[in-house]
């Protein structure tokens, strides 16, 4: 389904002076139904890619397919579509929603924009998803600073499935949930992926939740994919010095007591 091959990206200041590649090289798959988890620590160039993937950002080099066809080629309509089928959860969903929205209007939004159902449908359609992602009804009349951080992101999530992706990117989506609610939205996740056939490529700098999730993980260093492969094996036996790093540093996941010396040297 998503193809991303020798992808390299980056940034340019306020001058157009084009600064150092944020990510480099990345090849990447995520097939229908698939969960890829992709690890790393803060600024690998996670968020870039997923920005990438989401057609958000363009590439440098390379190239990004969704179902054969090239994301970054796509104009008009077809991009149009192209956003039906690929949504994206954000880090931080307080700033990914309006204040000046109630939730009920969140949601409803991208049914409007895509002109999906009437006013009867996409009601039905905003309380089934506030029962899938965990909230009161009650909440569709508040506004996101009449939320907690935990509410916010799943109004994020309920907003992101309205419309019906084949595959959504999530960026950190349980950072800012307590355990309960986090074991609640991966289980949603799991449970879409087998009901719709919803891929996932899921970021995260947390291998233990990762792990509870995914098909496969990717593992991100300075903007390049070191090692990729199933959880399982990644998670048991696992052959790149950082990937064994990353593992030392999550409890629980990696028998050593300290990583092994070559993994911590750049």
């Amino acid at each position: 389904m998503l193809e991303i091959e020798q992808v390299t990206a980056r940034y340019s200041d306020r001058h157009d002076r084009e600064r150092p590649n944020v990510i480099e090289d990345v090849t990447m798959r995520v097939a229908p139904g698939e969960i890829v988890g992709l690890v790393g620590e803060s600024g690998c160039g996670k968020t870039t890619l997923a920005r990438v993937v989401t057609g958000l950002h363009r590439p440098s080099s390379g190239v990004v397919r969704f179902a054969g066809i090239d994301v970054h080629s796509l104009r008009g309509r077809a991009l149009r579509t192209h956003r039906r089928h690929v949504q994206m959860v954000f880090q931080d969903p307080y700033l990914t929603l309006s204040p000046r929205q109630t939730v009920r209007q969140a949601i409803v939004e991208p049914l409007r924009i895509h002109r999906i159902g009437d006013a009867r449908t996409r009601s039905a359609r905003v309380e089934e998803l506030l029962d899938l992602v965990g909230l009161d009804h009650q909440v569709c009349t508040r506004r996101p600073r009449q939320l907690s951080g935990g509410q916010q992101q799943r109004v994020a999530i309920a907003r992101a499935l309205t419309i019906g992706p084949r595959l959504l990117v999530c960026d950190e989506p349980v950072t800012a949930l307590d355990v309960s609610v986090q074991a609640k939205i991966l289980n949603l996740l799991l449970d879409l992926r087998d009901q719709l056939g919803l891929a996932c490529l899921f970021i995260s700098h947390d291998l233990a939740v990762v792990r509870q999730l995914a098909d496969r993980i990717a593992v991100m260093r300075d903007g390049r994919i070191v090692e990729q492969g199933r959880t399982q094996d990644i998670t048991t036996h696992p052959r790149h010095p950082y990937t064994r790093l990353l593992l030392a540093a999550t409890p629980g996941l990696y028998p050593r007591s300290r990583p092994p010396a070559e993994a911590a040297s750049p």
